[in-house]
């Protein structure tokens, strides 16, 4: 705890006289804090949506509710604070469990004084900044693992797993499933001619072109390099060929910056019951491929 601003703590406490010693400890320790008592989990569930508070110390056997539901509720209600326990029951395992369940600590009420709990306090604190930064951290990676760096969209990775899962999907629904893969036109020119960064620029443009324009539950990804997926989940052929027309005459349209404009060729199929992944991702290329080969900034299906 910071002793050099006041600091509100949230105690959840139904007996008068345990609240009191408390608050008696806080006083003693020169603790610049707010007490705010409350006897019920519901009014400090109510208390909690109405105001801030830095922590929260916990009475596990309440009116209203315990056990280690009361923690998960609390921390359903104020992820980011942390939770001190404080029971009359010294049972090990429970306490184990309780720090399991997302409390930075476990007292009992009849070992405690003010100095313990002021440094319970203290490391409550900094052990839940700590589970944060951590928590972060992993976002960061697992969000890094699945999505592309430059435009934000699904990576190669993360595509060929939701690909897996629509593929099941439509093998047990008997649903339609179409794909459309497409690649910018002599994009090479762009990077050689206008810069590498001009490039990326493109890139971005036409990865939120193109997120601006499909379904919220279609699955969109940057292949590798200038090419790019779309997964169309309870989509026949003809309406993919549609969305790729729209598609490709909106990248026709569209002023990259100082008058530069790109095309893009397009490959659409649908998935038939004999395929897997492979099989599909393969037909896709090779209408990609007869697009390129009979002009570019065209649309070809199989």
């Amino acid at each position: 705890m910071n002793n050099n601003s006041l600091q509100t703590i949230l105690l959840i406490e139904d007996d008068p006289g345990d609240a009191l010693l408390i608050e008696e400890m806080l006083e003693q320790q020169e603790c610049k804090a707010c007490l705010v008592n409350t006897e019920r989990l519901s009014e400090g569930l109510d208390y909690l949506r109405q105001n801030h508070c830095n922590m929260i110390l916990l009475d596990m056997n309440l009116p209203d509710s315990s056990g280690l539901s009361t923690i998960t509720r609390l921390l359903e209600a104020a992820p980011s604070l942390p939770i001190i326990v404080l029971t009359g029951h010294s049972d090990e395992s429970f306490a184990i469990e309780a720090v399991k369940a997302g409390a930075q600590d476990y007292l009992l009420k009849g070992d405690i004084d003010g100095r313990i709990l002021k440094r319970s306090m203290f490391y409550a604190v900094e052990r839940k900044k700590l589970e944060i930064a951590l928590k972060q951290t992993r976002d960061l990676f697992e969000r890094q693992a699945r999505i592309d760096y430059l435009t934000g969209i699904y990576n190669r990775l993360m595509f060929n797993e939701l690909l897996e899962a629509e593929l099941q999907r439509a093998r047990r629904y008997n649903c339609e499933l179409s794909l459309i893969m497409f690649d910018l036109d002599h994009f090479k020119l762009v990077n050689d001619t206008y810069s590498h960064n001009v490039g990326d620029h493109v890139l971005k443009e036409v990865a939120q072109l193109v997120s601006d324009n499909i379904r919220a539950h279609d699955i969109f990804a940057r292949w590798g390099g200038e090419e790019f997926m779309v997964l169309i989940p309870k989509s026949d052929q003809s309406h993919a060929s549609a969305l790729s027309e729209k598609l490709r005459s909106i990248c026709e349209a569209h002023d990259f910056g100082n008058g530069l404009h790109v095309t893009a060729s397009f490959g659409v199929t649908q998935f038939n019951s004999n395929d897997n992944s492979e099989s599909l991702v393969a037909r896709t290329d090779k209408a990609l491929y007869l697009a390129k080969n009979n002009g570019r900034n065209r649309i070809e299906s199989l």
